[in-house]
């Protein structure tokens, strides 16, 4: 028969449970305001994720962009017109990390991590997906939010040139900027 503080008592069991629940609790923040400010986490780009971490970050950006953009509605297409405008904004705002097929790395994308992703990685999301991400940015990735500099049709515009050119090859893009003026190899 056990006597003393343990002594046939649900009080005690519960309490003991909440003790080293509170103290486990606090050794863990302890520890991680240690690993913290003590800088033993390098912040570096160039160290790749280890594959929980990287796990954890493509879920959570996958997920928040799925949640924030439902409430967009995307527009219809208006044309070629505004896949060629799209085309000249990501030459001139997006193309500097986000390659299009036969181009080469864009010349920001070297050290980024994560990685800025080509054109072809780009379009597997939704259009409303497309334009939150083009609008708002994304949080630790370089991906700048591009709302201040640009309106919302300008925006969809992008967002048409995105879509539009799930299928293009490297000569597609290389007419299309002879097309619309602009110089068909990149300096």
């Amino acid at each position: 028969m056990t006597t003393g503080f343990w002594a046939n008592s649900r009080k005690h069991v519960v309490a003991a449970l909440a003790i080293y629940t509170v103290g486990g609790l606090l050794l863990v923040t302890v520890l991680g305001a240690f690993i913290v400010y003590a800088g033993f986490f390098n912040v570096s780009a160039l160290i790749p994720d280890q594959a929980p971490l990287q796990w954890l970050l493509v879920t959570t950006r996958e997920a928040s962009i799925g949640y924030h953009a439902k409430g967009i509605i995307a527009p219809k297409p208006t044309g070629p017109a505004q896949v060629d405008n799209g085309f000249r904004l990501f030459e001139a705002e997006c193309s500097m990390c986000h390659s299009v097929r036969g181009s080469g790395a864009g010349i920001m994308s070297v050290g980024l991590n994560p990685p800025a992703p080509p054109l072809a990685d780009l379009i597997d999301m939704t259009d409303a997906e497309t334009f939150w991400v083009v609008k708002n940015g994304i949080r630790f990735t370089g991906m700048p939010g591009w709302q201040a500099t640009n309106t919302d049709p300008e925006l969809w515009d992008i967002v048409a040139f995105l879509m539009g050119s799930k299928e293009m090859k490297e000569a597609d893009f290389v007419a299309m900027r002879a097309r619309i003026g602009l110089p068909t190899t990149k300096p």
